[in-house]
């Protein structure tokens, strides 16, 4: 280990999960450093095998948790050509879908991602055409509804984020050479938050797995924070894990808390599903900190209190940044992070601002917008990675031919000279699109799928600024990119993997946590048990102070108020006044 001295900052759970040659299933609780001991063990890995040009491959369930591993990897100097980090989704796109389109119908003509946007406007046509009325039902509950959107999509050559998904399990189960090529270049697979990973994923692995049984196998995560179970998440046993790849797992576990004091792992064990004991071996783990659950407060001096509470967090030397606002559902989260601005107008907030341009990595307009709106020459690498994808999306999805001394350099080099002109950022915007094809010698009225993708983004863009009454400016559009600081403002779901000093939650209702939707479709038991993940989750956000409200005032459609979820009131606590 003498080269390694970077498993000497581990403690000895997470040394051993590291240098452990065996598959391995590790339950970590939260604040136990899972995400960095994913990361110095594929350091390991890669160092231990320096001369094997065989590639590590982490999947992460978001963009966030892959940026962490990668900057992690950076500083311990780790070659980027010997691992590869993302989600699951990216991993299929580059390492199935796009090597062999030629081998599934629906992509080797070319083919194209479409983003909700585009799926809901079909949707809704669909609907409208059928002359169904779904009431409170979700489209994709009528079969006949789901039959006349994959015809849509099969006509016009496009895919949705699901078919990502299916059509690699098609490929990888239909053309076994491909899991054996995959197979033979990988060395290992780790897997982050393991729990929120879906049949159809555990089936891809399998196959790659099944070509090549010595790869190294690593799942992590905890079934207490399993909150994608609508969505089809399964958190394996061992012994099922067993089943599905073929190969023996260990169990392993990390339960000692960096993050937090025991007061607060106290209150939030209280959500477990099955109780596993969960110590602080924090440097505040002895400190109370501050404990608050509220169901008397009305919705109408809700903002007020929360100003209140982050005034005098940041007057106690609380960093702008460690203080976080969380809501079950986004509609909840707008009116407090407009009312914040107007509250406490010397904070910085990190909100959910409603902008021009939505997030979606997949498409190429938005990864042309992103280099076009950003600064050159800061965050190369991303940039570069950016660029590197636009050349993949371009020749492999949409079949563009570029020339072959089109690259990464060349990419930016066009994006960077192409100066602003005008005012209007949409003009700019698209102005800036004709020509950079146009200098690559493409003409978008003549690709036609290309085309169709460029309209339908710009009238998403048009469609934003109608709907929230934007403004068109360039500083508007250069905001859609710009790193945010400050008091974090997010969703429940949103926070999953985040810590901060202090943590401030409202929402807390029955119909918002548990959904309406869980009520009234599931079980009494089921609904418990999505309910007090979710409330985990939440809880174990918090490093120092917890404050939790079930305001009053929130009514049903029908005008019936809302109750305080009834996981919440179930607990004794001894909590804090809240003042």
């Amino acid at each position: 280990m003498e080269d390694m001295p970077f498993l000497e900052q581990l403690n000895p759970q997470q040394k051993k999960v590291c240098i452990e040659g065996s598959n391995i299933l590790l339950k970590a609780c939260p604040g136990s450093g899972k995400t960095r001991t994913l990361a110095y063990k594929l350091a390991y890995i890669i160092k231990k095998y320096e001369l094997s040009k065989k590639i590590n491959i982490a999947i992460t369930y978001t963009n966030r948790a892959a940026d962490e591993i990668r900057e992690r990897l950076e500083k311990m100097d780790i070659p980027e050509d010997k691992v590869w980090v993302g989600t699951i989704h990216q991993f299929c796109l580059e390492f199935i879908i796009r090597p062999y389109t030629m081998y599934h119908n629906r992509l080797k003509k070319g083919y194209h991602i479409i983003d909700e946007y585009v799926q809901s406007q079909y949707v809704d046509e669909i609907v409208k055409n059928l002359g169904i009325d779904i009431g409170y039902n979700k489209p994709f509950d009528f079969p006949e509804i789901v039959n006349k959107y994959e015809e849509k999509l099969l006509a016009e050559k496009e895919i949705d984020f699901n078919d990502i998904l299916k059509i690699s399990f098609e490929l990888v189960k239909t053309c076994p050479f491909i899991a054996e090529n995959i197979g033979g270049v990988t060395r290992s697979i780790l897997v982050d938050e393991y729990q929120d990973t879906n049949e159809l994923q555990y089936g891809i692995l399998s196959c790659i797995v099944s070509a090549n049984k010595k790869i190294l196998l690593t799942f992590v995560g905890d079934t207490d924070q399993a909150i994608y179970g609508a969505l089809g998440g399964i958190a394996k046993t061992s012994e099922e894990l067993e089943l599905e790849f073929g190969v023996a797992f260990k169990e392993e576990k990390l339960d000692g808390c960096y993050r937090t004091t025991q007061r607060i792992i106290n209150y939030y064990s209280n959500f477990q599903l099955k109780y596993v004991p969960i110590y602080a071996v924090s440097e505040i783990k002895d400190e109370m900190g501050c404990l608050v659950y509220n169901n008397t407060i009305n919705k109408t001096d809700l903002f007020e209190g929360i100003a209140q509470i982050v005034k005098r967090q940041i007057s106690e030397g609380i960093p702008e940044n460690e203080i976080c606002i969380i809501a079950p559902q986004w509609w909840l989260l707008f009116p407090l992070s407009k009312q914040m601005k107007t509250l406490l107008p010397d904070v910085k907030f990190d909100a959910p601002d409603i902008t021009p341009i939505k997030y979606d990595p997949m498409n190429v307009f938005f990864l042309f917008a992103r280099l076009l709106f950003t600064e050159p020459g800061k965050k190369t690498w991303i940039r570069k990675k950016i660029a590197n994808e636009i050349v993949k999306i371009l020749s492999e999805e949409y079949k563009i031919e570029l020339h072959e001394k089109v690259d990464t350099y060349m990419i930016l080099k066009v994006v960077n000279s192409l100066l602003c002109e005008e005012e209007n950022g949409l003009d700019y915007l698209q102005r800036s699109i004709i020509k950079f094809f146009h200098i690559f010698g493409v003409n978008l009225s003549q690709e036609q799928f290309i085309q169709r993708s460029y309209e339908s983004f710009i009238a998403k863009i048009n469609d934003r600024v109608q709907r929230y009454d934007l403004s068109t400016s360039i500083d508007t559009f250069k905001q859609c990119f710009k790193e945010k600081e400050g008091v974090v403002i997010n969703t429940f779901h949103g926070v999953k993997g985040e810590e901060y000093d202090t943590v401030i939650a409202f929402g807390i209702l029955n119909g918002y946590i548990p959904h309406w939707d869980t009520i009234i479709r599931q079980s009494k038991q089921y609904r418990e048990d999505e309910t007090k993940k979710l409330l985990y989750v939440v809880c174990s956000r918090a490093k120092k102070n917890l404050y939790l409200f079930s305001e009053q005032g929130r009514t049903t459609a029908k005008g019936k108020p809302l109750t305080s979820t009834d996981e919440m009131i179930a607990i004794e606590f001894e909590f804090d006044e809240f003042q």
